[in-house]
This record gives C-alpha cells, sequence and structure tokens, in this order.
C-alpha cells in the first residue's frame, strides 16, 4: 500500500467502520426482538450429592470384580483390563456405558446390571485409589528374561 491509500484508509474508512459497528450495539430493537418468550413448565430432577464409600468399593470389587482385574493383593488376569490407579471418571463412564448396553461386552453388561450408580461409583473410586501397575518395569523383566 501506498502512503496515499493508507491515509485515506486511517481518515476515512476507519471511522466509517467503527460507526457501523456501534450502530449494530444499539439497544434498538425491531418488534419482532421484543416478543415475549413463551413460559415452559419443566420439573428438573435435583441431583442428590453422593461421596464415594471406598469400603463399599473395595467389597464390591473383592466379591465381582478381582477375580479378572484384581485388587489390593490379587494381580489382574493379564486378558483384561488393568484398572488400578484408572481415574474414577473414566472408570464410571465404562461402567456406565456397559449397564445401558452402550458398551457390549456380555460379562460385564450382566455384572453391572444389578448393580446401583452409587455401586459403580464406589468401585471406581476404589480402583482409582489403587497403586498403578508399573507396566514399565514389568515388560522390561518379561523381554530382558
Amino acid at each position: 500500500m501506498t502512503t496515499n491509500s493508507m491515509t485515506f484508509v486511517s481518515i476515512f474508512l476507519a471511522p466509517a467502520i467503527a460507526v457501523l459497528l456501534l450502530s449494530a450495539c444499539s439497544d434498538e430493537h425491531s418488534e419482532s426482538d421484543t416478543k415475549a418468550v413463551p413460559k415452559i413448565d419443566v420439573e428438573l430432577e435435583k441431583a442428590e450429592p453422593y461421596i464415594p464409600s471406598l469400603v463399599a468399593g473395595e467389597k464390591l470389587a473383592q466379591n465381582l470384580c478381582s477375580q479378572c482385574h484384581g485388587d489390593k493383593i490379587i494381580p489382574f488376569v493379564q486378558s483384561y483390563p488393568n484398572i488400578k490407579g484408572q481415574k474414577a471418571s473414566y472408570i464410571l463412564k465404562q461402567l456406565r456405558d456397559f449397564k445401558s448396553d452402550e458398551r457390549q461386552d456380555l460379562y460385564m453388561q450382566s455384572v453391572v446390571k444389578s448393580l446401583s450408580d452409587r455401586d459403580l461409583q464406589d468401585a471406581a473410586s476404589f480402583y482409582s485409589t489403587l497403586k498403578p501397575l508399573d507396566l514399565y518395569n514389568r515388560s522390561k523383566e518379561y523381554y530382558h528374561q
């Protein structure tokens, strides 16, 4: 751009653009803008706050989960996911997906069908508190025998 065209832009065009932008922000509204929004009567469910019980989660893990996923003492079966130390929110999402049949696995679906959402939260919270498996050192030992 030349100096003359820069001067034209800064003196005439920039203020004109500013006026247009400011006029768009005015308080004037058309009649269609002021129509009343219809009232909708909807009852919302109130969420009950729940703090997961690690004791209940440990009991569930021992009775239902540890045979495949392990617990504090029992190591997990290698053909099943190791969930020790996994984030509770991730475990809970997977459990809820199994329960709603969004995620398919006949065994897991049958296990979680009878559990309440609080049970799922308890189990997820319990597993999230466990020390994760040290996969790096475990694989190092396996491959360097």
